[in-house]
């Protein structure tokens, strides 16, 4: 559920890699504004808003798909191109520099479309479209990829934001394909309702068919653009979806959907999905049974999207403080959720913060991670017996910090969530619209059986999106139905997501596009 951290655009002569959880008032919900119930065709009401050129050069080295996993950041550089400049270089794309690199121009656009959202009625959702820039002729791509990204906080990181970021930060986590699939891939990447154009509404975090009909709208709305102002694509043309963290949650989601649907427009042959949290009630659990909560963030999303978002929630009269900790609510994380302006990070930080602060006071402790073992995080602590100055370790979003759950949620909360029981701290009703609304969330909810093209990569060891999830997926669907890929390094998510695309997802891509995919259980190192 965190973003990746190191990898944001990437060009290794086969991949781009753009990598890419308002304060609060009425309880605590964010105030929708007055909507627009208009409704016209969300395809045909489409405009552009935004657009623009970059340039990518790779090293030698890094052109080499065997030297994937080696590649450092200094092995490329990404740069923004005027329409002149792109003109320019276009006409020398594929040509080798003196230092034998290569580089390529790719020409983005944000889009708005119209599509359903949260509160019922439809607005301009926004998306980021990217392809090959061709000055004679534009690129006929014989691919479709749909990205999905990861969980973000900030609406600074949203794909849609793709001009104003460095190419060596941290935008959000996504790969898209474009070399590797013959340097004729159509790549589009919609913002998730919450944020681009709809950022003054909530985020609807974890809402499985709501999201990917949207995914898909915003894909269909995207695809007719191009083929109406651009190119018309390929005549044999196909798609696969891609993600990682809430990102592979939602690939899984859109895959589904268009089975589900029989949405076949999109010749959607497959999603390859990356340690995504597919089963929300799951992954609540398993929190309460490890007592450890490395990304605090995460359960608070599930937790806010559902109460601001489900109307099963909103029915029950949920608040956030039903379920949680007067000390966690006072740590202000709902507030920065709700800004749009903190990214994971950010909210990492000043939890700890607050733990150093006020956790000597009976308020929210966070433990860090010292040579000592996991120590709670505040200004008693900070020296040793000795008086000696302990070494925190306290690199955010790299599992070094952690609270427990009872630091997080309600005693009652706790009870149900891992023993059934009712206690009465928090009514019935609420917990079992809690329980409703993540269990209808699930990718294998309501007896859905997939077809082809599922596959799912997750490490064994992830801190944040639990392997839980991986194996309701297995246990509900079987391995007859799925790829199924366990990763057994000892990396943590941040650190799987970059392995997942820079050594494992173009080859699980592949097999998807070029027919090879086939169900099995793998376990790589």
């Amino acid at each position: 559920m965190n973003s990746i951290k190191s990898s944001v655009l990437l060009v290794l002569s086969s991949i781009i890699v753009l990598i890419g959880f308002s304060a609060c008032s009425n309880d605590d919900i964010e105030v929708i504004p007055t909507p627009d119930t208009s409704s016209p065709d969300p395809v045909a009401n489409v405009r552009v808003v935004e657009s623009g050129f970059v340039s990518t050069q790779v090293s030698l080295k890094a052109a080499n798909p065997a030297n994937m996993a080696e590649f450092q950041r200094e092995d490329f550089v990404i740069t923004p191109l005027t329409e002149e400049e792109a003109k320019s270089k276009a006409l020398q794309t594929g040509e080798s520099g003196e230092d034998g690199s290569t580089f390529c121009v790719y020409k983005w656009v944000t889009l708005l479309y119209r599509c359903k959202t949260a509160d019922g009625t439809e607005k301009d959702l926004s998306e980021l479209i990217v392809w090959p820039y061709a000055l004679i002729g534009e690129a006929t791509p014989s691919q479709l990829v749909i990205g999905c990204h990861s969980t973000i906080t900030s609406d600074a990181q949203r794909p849609t934001n793709f001009s104003n970021l460095s190419s060596l930060g941290e935008i959000n986590m996504l790969a898209l394909f474009t070399s590797a699939l013959s340097q004729k891939a159509l790549v589009i990447v919609p913002d998730y309702e919450g944020y681009g154009s709809t950022a003054s509404y909530p985020h609807p975090y974890c809402n499985r068919e709501l999201t990917a009909e949207q995914v898909v709208t915003g894909v269909k709305a995207g695809l007719s653009w191009f083929e109406s102002e651009v190119s018309s694509m390929d005549e044999d043309w196909s798609a696969v979806s891609i993600g990682y963290s809430q990102g592979g949650a939602v690939s899984a989601g859109v895959l589904r959907y268009c089975q589900d649907h029989n949405e076949t427009s999109l010749r959607l042959k497959g999603a390859v999905c990356g340690d995504g949290p597919y089963d929300p009630l799951a992954t609540l659990k398993r929190y309460i049974t490890m007592d450890q909560l490395f990304m605090p963030v995460a359960p608070a999303m599930l937790l806010k999207g559902a109460i601001d978002t489900d109307p099963d929630m909103m029915a029950a009269g949920c608040k956030y403080q039903d379920f949680v900790t007067d000390e966690f609510k006072e740590t202000g994380i709902f507030d920065m959720i709700g800004s749009k302006q903190n990214t994971t990070d950010d909210i990492q930080a000043a939890l700890l913060q607050h733990s150093f602060d006020f956790g000597d006071d009976g308020g929210f402790v966070m433990k860090a991670k010292t040579s000592e073992g996991f120590l709670p995080y505040t200004k008693k602590n900070s020296v040793d017996g000795s008086g000696k100055q302990r070494d925190f370790e306290l690199e955010n979003g790299k599992g070094y910090n952690y609270c427990t759950v009872d630091q997080c949620l309600k005693p009652g909360v706790i009870a149900y969530f891992r023993d059934g029981i009712v206690t009465g701290e928090v009514p019935e009703a609420k917990l079992k619209a809690l329980e409703h609304s993540l269990a209808k969330n699930a990718v294998t909810a309501d007896n859905f059986m997939p077809g082809r093209g599922f596959t799912f990569f997750h490490s064994i060891g992830d801190e944040v999106v639990p392997y839980c999830n991986f194996e309701s997926v297995r246990s509900s669907w079987g391995i007859d139905n799925i790829k199924a890929v366990t990763y057994q390094s000892g990396s943590l998510h941040v650190a799987t997501g970059t392995d997942f695309f820079l050594k494992y997802c173009g080859s699980l891509v592949n097999e998807i596009l070029k027919d090879t995919w086939t169900p099995c259980e793998k376990v790589i190192d």
